[in-house]
């Protein structure tokens, strides 16, 4: 029931937003870095955003997470959707973008693990606050970001089918999907809408609560869901800190990911969502197979998922 829900409720929605985003001013006009060549409406990511946090008042089938757990989880990633479609229309100052994050972020991890290390509690927090902004980061092609988060959440759903403790993972995987399936088919190159903001942060927050959440669970989960992050971890971080190494602001829009990099090689969206899709396949699953079930340390499966990636980073530097 919650993934009809899901799934209805974000296609009714963003057929509605389609009609009043441009009257409402949610319109992306095509700039110098921009991949997209018409005006574009944006910040549809709130109506995928609204779908999930609805759905997961359906009752599940999984056991011992309270309803104080869950309110945490609903209420802080749709707190982050509606800042970020704010910022979608208004353009909000970083810093308080920044700040709000943070907080959502402490807030969550202190719900999710308020009995750590309080070491532990404060990377993970950090984590978290990484994730939200990591995607947003990463959110500059058709169909990118869903693809990958597509990826993500069946892989791990599939994955913790095996763990018997881990229902709630794969409840809140499907989920997801349920709901980001119809904007997929929105999204899709050419993209007749865009996430936005909106989408971005709660995307980003809701795969972070997803790899604290899972890793909880068992820890060879938590390998699963960092190796298929991977992708986007290797590239967000590397583009971060050799732009921080150069003393550039970390607010400062660009356009030197290695998927914008490798976008201008190819010239094609549909052909980076291919390879971002054939790699998930050919590596990164098997990868985080190998993590779940396999009978070496999860420490190799992760340190090898990291190949492809840096790769990539490597052969997408020759374009600037």
């Amino acid at each position: 029931m919650a993934f009809v829900l899901a799934f209805s409720l974000s296609l009714l929605l963003l057929l509605c937003f389609l009609r009043v985003a441009g009257p409402w001013g949610f319109v992306d006009r095509p700039n110098a870095r921009s991949a997209h060549q018409t005006p574009t409406p944006v910040g549809a990511g709130i109506c995928f955003g609204l779908s999930v946090t609805v759905a997961l008042l359906v009752p599940n089938g999984f056991a011992g997470e309270s309803a104080l757990w869950l309110l945490v989880l609903q209420g802080c990633g749709l707190g982050v959707a509606l800042v970020g479609l704010i910022d979608d229309r208004l353009a909000l100052p970083a810093w308080l973008r920044l700040f709000v994050y943070l907080i959502v972020a402490t807030i969550a991890g202190l719900t999710l693990l308020g009995t750590a290390h309080v070491l532990l509690l404060g990377l993970a927090i950090l984590a978290l606050g990484w994730s939200i902004n990591l995607v947003n980061f990463m959110d500059g092609l058709d169909g990118f970001v869903v693809t990958q988060s597509l990826c993500v959440c069946l892989g791990l759903a599939v994955i913790s089918l095996f763990f018997p403790e881990a229902a709630g993972v794969t409840h809140l995987t499907l989920v997801l999907v349920s709901a980001l399936l119809p904007f997929l088919w929105l999204n899709w190159p050419p993209a007749r809408i865009f996430m936005g903001d909106s989408g971005a942060v709660f995307l980003g927050f809701y795969l972070g609560w997803l790899g604290l959440y899972a890793t909880t669970q068992d820890s060879r989960l938590g390998a699963a869901w960092l190796i298929l992050m991977m992708p986007f971890l290797v590239d967000a971080n590397y583009t971060l800190l050799t732009r921080l190494v150069r003393g550039q602001s970390p607010a400062e829009a660009h356009s030197e990911h290695t998927y914008q990099r490798l976008m201008r090689a190819t010239g094609s969206v549909l052909a980076i969502n291919a390879g971002l899709l054939v790699l998930q396949l050919s590596w990164q699953i098997p990868m985080a197979l190998w993590a779940a079930f396999g009978a070496y340390s999860t420490i190799f499966a992760v340190i090898f998922s990291t190949i492809p990636s840096l790769v990539l980073v490597a052969y997408g530097r020759r374009y600037s």
